[in-house]
């Protein structure tokens, strides 16, 4: 029986355009040889199986073919020389495994064999695989040679870790840097094969196989190898699926699916059966972040981009998922995902970690970010009222047939105090008591009416100015300078105090806030230069302007228990979860009104 011939070396290329994906190295070393300017030595970089010792052999081959008069850019392949260059086995094309052979003497034994003319053809070549692990003596036994080779010498290095040669060695080669192949070319290299091997294969097989090889036509190839021998000819995606040990897109989907409906079980039960079924989780994981990456590009760039790579009808299913999320939520889903997947490579048994971050993106809606978690403290700390969560879900559109309804958003009432409001006064008995009145719509902000720049009107006018700040979409300086007491205006300087209580915002305002602050009460009163203090209490209360002592300020403790049991201001306490903060008796009116 015959020896089998993988198909990495039965199909391995012969020529320069034959290269799938580096045409941008094959064309430099073609003009290089038209134009006779050939270096005497190069350096292939790349991952594995992108095409560097190929390369090397179709180089050897172009500078050593015997049917030419000299160095070609299309060897004829069938010369004696040609052949045992691609065989890897001819006597003056020596091939070496830096791994091997990286001592000071295997350098030393080459460079005095160098110094030999080659016994057939034009040029002795040294081809060196991995060629940075060679010692640091090594390299240096190399560099005279290196650099004033004899004139029938070329080297030709490789390697997958360019950052380990020493400087003196690349400083003396032509560097070409081989990129990772593109899934499509894969995919279309792969077909080619497939049909000179006369084997069936489904396009989704195909795509699979070619996404498996990360830019590796030889990982790719070696993976098509091992299908055919276990499919008998016939290949599909299942069976890829099941050597690969990758969940299907079907089952996928079917997670990113229960998780754009908010359904955390049923994400959970579909990765038990994931688990069930032989998958690892870091394969489990790697899939639903690549659907979340598809879905993100899908987003962003179409359902149609090339970065997605994906047969049609795949990407059409992508396209769908993709709209039932905003592009935040899908961009979180990816870092976490990717996260994810890092943390499991130092667990023993990571199953609770996967399932924690299925949770979470099924969940999303519930977590707040950062920046709006600060947003809120600050709001509450001022008296405000804190932003609503946003969900991060894009909303389902209206079925067929109905009309698109306008929700007026949730209103919010803040904390209520009961501060110099006129309100009536109770009796003794408190029998006669008006039950609390219906809860009034919320009314806009206060707007200022001729505001003008003078202590007098922004004391008076203080509660309306913050008001106003908010309704201007200045809340997060309204919440700041809401608990603050007016203290003076001098000039365009305004003083504000702050008591111990609202000391961490005083020094928020101070050291962090203060261009914010002063630009929009600049933009409220239409002044161009605002000066903002801010006073401490000690300093507050000094300075603070002294309290009218007048009978409305004259309330016993008495008077404020028998107020506070009132079944009335009960009532609105218990319905606003409120607080007594003061109480002032109102002036009577001078119409001869009751109070």
């Amino acid at each position: 029986m015959s020896e089998y011939l993988v198909l990495a070396r039965k199909y391995r290329s012969a020529t320069f355009d034959e290269v799938v994906g580096q045409e941008h190295v094959g064309t430099t070393l073609v003009n290089a040889i038209k134009s006779g300017r050939v270096a005497h030595a190069f350096l292939f970089t790349g991952t594995r199986g992108v095409g560097k010792t190929t390369m090397a052999r179709i180089l050897a081959k172009a500078l050593n073919c015997l049917s030419a008069d000299g160095p070609t850019p299309t060897p004829c392949n069938e010369c004696e020389a040609c052949l045992a260059i691609a065989r890897g086995d001819d006597i003056d094309v020596v091939e070496i495994d830096g791994a091997s052979n990286r001592g000071i003497d295997n350098i030393r034994e080459l460079r005095d064999n160098a110094i030999y003319r080659p016994a057939r053809c034009r040029y002795k070549i040294y081809y060196i695989d991995e060629v940075h692990q060679i010692t640091k003596d090594a390299f240096n036994a190399l560099l005279k040679t290196l650099e004033e080779p004899p004139e029938h010498v070329k080297f030709i290095f490789a390697t997958t870790e360019p950052e380990k040669i020493p400087a003196t060695i690349l400083s003396r080669c032509q560097r070409f840097d081989f990129r990772d192949i593109p899934t499509g070319k894969i995919v279309e290299h792969l077909e080619s094969i497939c049909k000179s091997e006369d084997v069936k294969v489904t396009p989704e097989a195909i795509f699979r196989i070619a996404r498996a090889a990360a830019g590796s036509m030889r990982d790719g190839l070696s993976l098509l190898d091992q299908l055919l021998a276990a499919g008998a000819g016939q290949v599909g995606e299942d069976d890829v699926v099941t050597i690969l040990g990758t969940p299907s897109d079907e089952r996928t989907a079917s997670i990113v699916t229960a998780i754009a409906d908010g359904n955390a079980a049923v994400a959970l039960d579909a990765l038990a059966e994931l688990l069930q079924s032989g998958l690892t989780l870091e394969s489990a994981v790697s899939a639903v972040g690549e659907m979340f990456r598809n879905m993100m590009l899908s987003a962003t760039c179409g359902a149609d981009s090339p970065l997605i790579e994906l047969p049609e009808t795949q990407k059409k299913v992508v396209a769908d998922l993709a709209g039932k999320f905003t592009l935040p939520a899908l961009v979180q889903a990816v870092s976490l995902t990717q996260a994810t997947g890092r943390n499991l490579r130092g667990l023993s048994s990571g199953r609770g970690l996967v399932e924690a971050m299925l949770v979470r993106l099924a969940a999303a809606d519930k977590f707040v970010d950062a920046a709006s978690l600060i947003e809120r403290l600050e709001s509450l700390a001022g008296g405000g009222t804190p932003p609503q969560n946003v969900s991060r879900r894009r909303p389902a559109p209206p079925a067929a047939g109905e009309k698109k309804k306008t929700v007026a958003p949730p209103s919010v009432s803040p904390p209520v105090t009961v501060d110099n409001a006129p309100h009536r006064q109770p009796s003794v008995g408190g029998n006669d008591a008006p039950a609390p009145a219906p809860t009034p719509a919320p009314s806009p902000a206060p707007a200022l009416e001729n505001p003008r720049w003078t202590a007098e009107y922004i004391r008076g006018q203080w509660p309306t100015i913050v008001s106003a700040l908010n309704s201007n979409r200045q809340g997060h300086v309204a919440g700041l300078l809401r608990p603050a007491k007016v203290l003076g205006l001098t000039g365009d300087t305004l003083r504000l105090g702050f008591d111990s209580a609202h000391e961490p915002i005083r020094k928020r305002c101070a050291e962090r806030m203060n261009d914010a602050i002063t630009s929009a009460l600049g933009g409220l009163f239409g002044r161009g230069t605002v000066v903002c203090e801010y006073v401490p209490a000690g300093e507050a209360d000094s300075q603070a302007t002294p309290a009218p002592t007048n009978a409305n300020a004259a309330i016993s403790s008495a008077q404020r228990a028998e107020i506070n049991n009132d079944p009335a201001v009960k009532a609105v306490l218990d319905f606003f979860d409120g607080t007594v903060t003061n109480i002032t008796r109102q002036t009577p009116q001078t119409s001869g009104e009751n109070a």
